[in-house]
């Protein structure tokens, strides 16, 4: 059907032909034709027109007004034509490949299919997901739930039927595994239609609990009218989780919802939600407006002239008429007629800011109830509004019989809460609007029923509880409040609902029960939701931290108190970087769930595993202890050793380091185990990877990384609160020890206790734990704001690097803007770098070295020697000097070796022009040896001890 002959049909079309096809599709479905645009419902009636073969558009009307088998096939077709996935190619394959990047987000997903109609659309969704999962050999796990307005509809999808037509679209290999045929029909697998659950909802008036990873609306907002557009996207917003996807058909226009959804390129028709920003404080104006939108007092929005912009949904029940038919009207709809004089009057008085207040009822479709109209004005930007507030009075007295029902009728359509009333024979009285959208019944039908119909509660296993209407009837006091329930609708929903009951009193003698309902479904499911997120991992689905946490601080509580021992155990995964490094954080994640599958299914049910963050896990195995324990430690470490990771046609093996404490009655606190399962799992790192370590064996290594990991903190502190100093050691000439050539700093760092911390205590575990280059930065610009202020005296100071400074992309501009800052000369500044940091980064020293020394600074290799291939190595480093290392020099008295390794060094160091030092000389004979050798200076305990060099600069700047 073109597009002129839709304007053909349009203007053929009467408004009241039109409203005629209206009311007889909402005789027979919930379907209002006023949210689609109009243009799409011609569609309709044309492609029903030549089913039908009539040509002439009034007659096929008038064939819809008396045939109501035509008004079911005509509101199929609207509710159906969204639902043919596998026949249209784009959208197919734009939500395969969608698929992979969903379950990486989300491993079981949820998805949410509004105008669901007869299920096409969720069983085609669920055949890709299982296809999905298998293919990334996950377990089969998703839920998608499907709503629609026609029960009808929703009755055949869950059925599990699939109709034929649609199989032939659906592919072979779809086909064959997840569809059946039986008597010639065909039906979705059990296990698949076991995961779709249908309900009855209205997209745009009611939304289902939240949490939804992705709502497939595709082809449904063209469909609609640009204000319903907006709130059903409003509603698909609100029920996706942050980030989540939305799926619409091709040609659907979403320019005007970008602050709602963004698109995902290059998926076609695939979106995501946009969250909301945060904004200034709105005005009190605005502020006002949004509360009086949202108050259970009537209120409406009006442009300056006093006509309707908004309408609160308070005001809306009480009028009686749907919003579509009051905006743009004036304000004076809801008044008699006597009183839009002084409406429209007090408009046109009304200044920015004023408020006035006029006595008029407001209008109901059964009786005026006495209202004072508040109405004040306010100006947004340069447009000017109205807000009106109508505060419902008291009736008068000689009217309160006359219009008690009248009150009652307009107090049961106000209230949010459902309220039902039966008789004392338990046959339902009384049931306002809110009971029928919970029970699934109408009022019509439920008037006059058994209560045991409509109100049907149930307890968790299903069976039906003992009725309360029952228990009012016998006990007069049988008063409840707030009492939690399971309610199954009509429709089957399950509900959670909080009920509170009385008897109702007259006369002395119990007339009757009231119940009130409040639907508690979604608070509940979020607070469910709530829950498990804030114990379980993301990612993997195990415990997260502070779950884990929490066990272990109640193991310990129990293991003090005499229960049996337990066991920590703290996972890491060896060389997880690589695999993150050169596959990608896609298939590290990957990994990550792999493993944790592993691991739970070779541990007991009563085991708890838990993902701690990055690549460590956390398992507390109960009752367990000695070789029991033992053998179930080295059972995980020998699955994972057996296990092979599959990624791209491509397999990697994985093993893993385990960290062991036993949890008894002599255990410390949570920190101290923990870190003793951390400290236990490096060392196992340290002995070789693909091994487990005891905390209880004793071994060394446990005890020396215990002591680096309590270390890191006091590096930290000292680093924050400037505990740090530096000391510094004379280097002289063998041949003048007198004259000082060359000062070496070095750093300490004051303990808790006031001591100082030789380097040998700290370095090891700032280096281990990524605290190096942080200090390496400190003795830098400390050091070189010090050697700045001392006069020039011809001696050259020594500062150390270290090799993780060397592999810092930053740490050479920021060596070369702290020379700038603090105005010290270059060529004072010698960089001392160990053999091992050089051979180890050897690009990155020579082109560290290379730009310093273009400035001035000056360089030596320190330690050399205790390298293996120190000759080798030492042709490519551009440096001046060379520091033989100090096991050589305090040795070489006693061992001809020793001694030998000095004079290599020291030849070739000349040989290629290079000074020499020899460091850790203690005594006066091996000075003797040094100069005997040729070795041009020394530095040692036979020089002098270190000093503080805040005394140097003290002194020099007295």
């Amino acid at each position: 059907m073109t597009d002129h002959d839709i304007a053909a049909a349009d203007e053929g079309l009467t408004l009241a032909a039109y409203g005629s096809v209206v009311e007889s599709l909402r005789a027979v479905s919930g379907l209002r034709l006023d949210d689609y645009r109009r243009a799409s419902v011609l569609r309709h009636l044309q492609s029903r027109m030549r089913a039908l073969q009539i040509e002439d558009l009034d007659g096929y009307v008038a064939c819809l007004i008396h045939d109501r088998h035509e008004c079911e096939s005509l509101a199929r077709e609207i509710l159906e034509s969204n639902t043919v996935l596998f026949r249209d190619p784009e959208a197919y394959a734009g939500l395969a490949r969608m698929l992979p990047y969903l379950l990486d987000v989300s491993p079981a997903p949820r998805i949410w299919v509004p105008c669901c109609a007869s299920g096409g659309d969720v069983y085609s969704i669920a055949m890709l997901l299982a296809e999905a999962q298998a293919a990334l050999e996950a377990p089969e796990s998703f839920e998608i739930l499907g709503t629609d307005i026609d029960a009808q509809m929703l009755a055949a999808a869950g059925s599990g039927g699939f109709s034929a037509s649609d199989a032939q679209q659906v592919p072979a290999h779809l086909r064959e595994r997840y569809l059946s045929f039986v008597d010639g029909e065909c039906r979705v697998i059990p296990r698949l239609a076991a995961r779709c659950e249908f309900r009855l909802r209205d997209v745009t008036r009611e939304l289902p609990v939240g949490g939804f990873d992705l709502v497939d609306c595709r082809n449904l907002i063209g469909s609609l009218q640009l204000p319903v557009q907006r709130s059903a996207l409003e509603h698909f917003r609100a029920a996706l989780r942050p980030g989540g996807l939305l799926l619409v058909g091709r040609g659907e226009l979403m320019a005007a919802h970008v602050d709602l959804f963004r698109r995902v390129a290059p998926l076609p028709g695939l979106y995501q939600r946009v969250e909301p920003q945060a904004r200034p404080s709105d005005p009190p104006s605005e502020a006002y407006r949004t509360a009086l939108l949202s108050s259970t007092t009537p209120g409406a929005v009006l442009d300056a002239q006093g006509g309707l912009i908004e309408i609160n949904p308070t005001l809306l029940r009480l009028s009686g008429r749907p919003a579509p038919e009051l905006l743009g009207q004036s304000g004076a709809v809801l008044l008699q007629a006597a009183d839009e004089t002084a409406f429209d009057e007090t408009i046109a008085l009304l200044a920015d800011g004023q408020k006035h207040e006029i006595a008029v009822p407001l209008r109901t479709p059964t009786a005026l109830l006495p209202a004072r109209l508040m109405l004040s004005r306010w100006q947004s930007g340069e447009a000017a509004f109205v807000l009106a507030e109508w505060r419902l009075e008291a009736l008068p007295a000689d009217n309160l019989a006359a219009q008690a029902a009248t009150l009652l009728a307009a107090s049961l359509r106000l209230m949010s809460e459902s309220l039902i009333v039966t008789d004392t024979h338990g046959r339902i009285v009384e049931f306002n609007r809110s009971a029928e959208r919970l029970t699934g019944w109408p009022r019509a039908q439920a008037i006059g029923l058994g209560h045991e119909s409509v109100l049907r509660l149930i307890g968790a296993a299903g069976a039906v509880e003992t009725s309360p209407v029952s228990l009012c009837l016998r006990d007069p006091n049988a008063i409840r409040r707030g009492e939690e329930h399971q309610l199954l609708s009509r429709d089957g929903r399950r509900l959670r609902v909080r009920l509170s009951y009385s008897p109702l009193i007259g006369d002395g003698e119990i007339s009757g029960v009231i119940l009130m309902l409040e639907d508690t479904t979604e608070q509940t499911l979020l607070a469910d939701e709530l829950e498990y997120r804030s114990s379980h991992d993301a990612l993997t689905g195990l415990f997260n931290r502070g779950e884990f946490e929490r066990r272990v601080s109640a193991a310990l509580t129990e293991a003090r108190a005499g229960a049996a021992p337990q066991m920590l155990c703290y996972i890491d995964v060896d060389q997880f970087k690589v695999i993150n490094d050169t596959l990608g954080h896609y298939a590290g994640d990957e990994l990550l769930r792999d493993l944790a599958t592993l691991l739970r299914a070779h541990l007991r049910p009563d085991d708890a595993l838990a993902r701690l963050g990055g690549d460590e896990y956390g398992v507390l195995l109960k009752d367990l202890e000695g070789e029991a324990g033992r053998a179930l430690v080295e059972t995980l470490l020998a699955a994972v050793r057996g296990f092979r990771f599959q990624w791209e046609a491509k397999t990697y093996a994985i093993t893993v380091s385990i960290g062991v404490v036993e949890i008894d009655r002599r255990s410390g606190d949570i920190v101290s185990t923990l870190a003793d399962a951390d400290a236990a799992c490096y060392a196992a790192k340290d002995g070789g990877r693909d091994r487990a370590r005891w905390v209880s064996d004793g071994h060394d290594e446990i005890r020396a990384r215990h002591a680096e990991m309590t270390m890191v903190g006091r590096i930290g502190k000292a680093l924050d609160e400037g505990l740090f100093l530096l000391f510094y050691e004379d280097v002289v000439a063998t041949t003048a020890t007198t004259q000082v050539c060359y000062r070496e700093l070095l750093v300490r760092m004051r303990g808790d206790d006031g001591r100082l911390v030789q380097p040998g205590g700290f370095i090891a575990a700032a280096e281990r734990y990524y605290l190096m280059a942080a200090l390496d930065r400190w003795v830098l610009s400390t050091a070189f704001a010090g050697i700045a202020s001392l006069p020039a005296d011809g001696i050259i100071y020594a500062v150390n690097v270290s090799g993780m400074s060397l592999s810092d992309d930053q740490f050479l501009n920021y060596v070369v803007r702290a020379i700038e800052r603090t105005g010290v000369a270059p060529e004072r500044i010698c960089f001392e770098i160990t053999e091992t940091s050089a051979i180890s980064h050897l690009s990155e020293a020579v082109r560290f070295i290379s730009h310093l020394a273009e400035l001035g600074c000056r360089f030596a290799l320190d330690d050399f020697g205790a390298g293996m291939a120190s000759f080798s190595y030492l042709k490519n480093l551009p440096v001046q000097f060379v520091k033989i290392d100090g096991s050589f020099v305090r040795n070489m008295q006693g061992s001809t070796v020793d001694r030998g390794m000095v004079e290599a060094i020291n030849r070739i160091g000349h040989d290629m022009g290079l000074c020499t030092i020899a460091e850790h000389v203690e005594d006066a004979s091996a000075l003797q040896m040094l100069a005997a050798i040729g070795v041009d200076w020394v530095q040692g305990t036979v020089i002098g001890e270190g000093r503080p060099f805040d005394e140097l600069l003290a002194h020099a700047n007295s």
